[in-house]
């Protein structure tokens, strides 16, 4: 099912865009290329084009040459025989649409400033659109329900709303600790060597003091904070609130005194950014390799998924996947892919990544793209 977006084209006279190719789609949507702002005159290798004119509109050009006037846009169109219609600062209603079904989207006209445009099921964003004079995407209908395409800035557009049901195939999560790049300081304890009688101590849970612990030189009994019974005297720990806690031990037995430390700035906990969320995206354009059919997830290293992409033959570029919490400021990734239901995934090569290990990374309060490519 074949349906139709866009916002009213705002005149911009920016010369400095980002432009995102669009390669292989699906029978249902364009392929376009963005070819310039006028006046000038223009040629495509694509079969026709589309021309944003004043004051918010777009009009389909038989042919593949045209002569632009000032203030008009140009793209290449092959696989539309209409422009798309235009507006502007509107709530487009999609219709309904079906959890698991793939949705796709290819967009002209999105300028990149602060209105930004997005799909929303039943009220909830679900896609947050990436902003360029050509844009494209894919995600995953979560649940049954509305969708809507919310239009802050002025685009137009081709979208379809079930090309495909997801895969069922994901990663399992898992509560595998992800390592970070920045381990926090630990405590360290020191005893001062002697044939002092051994002591367990329990403490609360924080920093650590130094601790430093003497005691007198005697036949070496073993102190035990519970009193297990044995050929050794039993040792009671008693810990009184103050700088000075005391081991007291029963008569007899030397007496072993623990005395603790002012923490130093060393053994503060430190001072942590605010929590942020981060953004990634999947790029196979540096390794010139191409996406396959398929699944691709991004997860923290040890399981917890972060975000998925399906993608078709020929696709290079996921777009942004934004507002992604990750587990830690800084986590490992990695990049899975899926060809199918119950197969087992082809971990992707990242060729951007982290030091002294394949993984990818991500950050808090950071976009950073994952570029990836086919394994040898």
């Amino acid at each position: 099912m074949k349906k139709l977006f866009i916002l009213a084209a705002l005149i911009s006279l920016t010369a400095s865009v980002f432009v995102m190719s669009v390669s292989a789609r699906t029978d249902d949507l364009p392929i376009v290329e963005f070819l310039g702002d006028g006046p000038g005159s223009f040629q495509t290798t694509l079969d026709d084009i589309i021309v944003k004119v004043p004051p918010f509109d777009f009009v389909y050009v038989i042919g593949q040459t045209y002569t632009a006037s000032t203030n008009e846009r140009v793209w290449g169109v092959s696989g539309a025989n209409q422009a798309p219609p235009a507006e502007w600062h509107q709530t487009v209603d999609l219709g309904p649409v079906q959890a698991g079904c793939i949705s796709n989207y290819v967009g002209i006209d999105d300028d990149i400033d602060d209105r930004i445009n997005s799909f929303e099921l039943n009220g909830q964003t679900i896609e947050t659109v990436t902003q360029g004079m050509v844009f494209s995407g894919s995600f995953v209908i979560p649940f049954d329900g509305n969708l809507t395409f919310i239009a802050n800035d002025s685009v137009g557009g081709w979208f379809t709303a079930c090309d495909d049901v997801a895969l069922t195939a994901t990663p399992r999560p898992t509560d595998t600790a992800t390592p970070t790049f920045t381990p926090s300081p630990t405590a360290t304890e020191t005893n001062t060597p002697s044939p002092s009688p051994t002591a367990t101590e329990t403490g609360t849970p924080g920093p650590s003091p130094t601790a430093t612990e003497t005691g007198t030189p005697g036949p070496s009994p073993t102190a035990t904070e519970t009193g297990t019974p044995g050929p050794s005297p039993t040792a009671t720990e008693t810990n009184t609130p103050g700088p000075s806690p005391t081991i007291v031990n029963t008569p007899g037995i030397p007496t072993v005194t623990t005395t603790a430390l002012p923490p130093t700035p060393e053994d503060l906990p430190p001072t942590r950014p605010p929590r942020e969320d981060a953004c990634t995206r999947i790029n196979f354009e540096v390794s010139g390799d191409e996406a396959v059919r398929g699944l691709y997830v991004v997860q923290e290293t040890g399981g917890r998924q972060l975000a998925s992409w399906y993608a078709l033959d020929g696709w290079q570029d996921s777009g942004w996947f934004k507002d992604i919490d990750i587990s830690h400021q800084n986590v490992y990734v990695q990049v899975l892919y899926y060809p199918g239901p119950d197969t087992t995934p082809t971990v992707l090569t990242i060729l951007n990544h982290a030091p002294d290990s394949a993984d990818g990374w991500m950050s808090w309060g950071m976009c950073h793209a994952l570029e990836v490519g086919w394994p040898d």
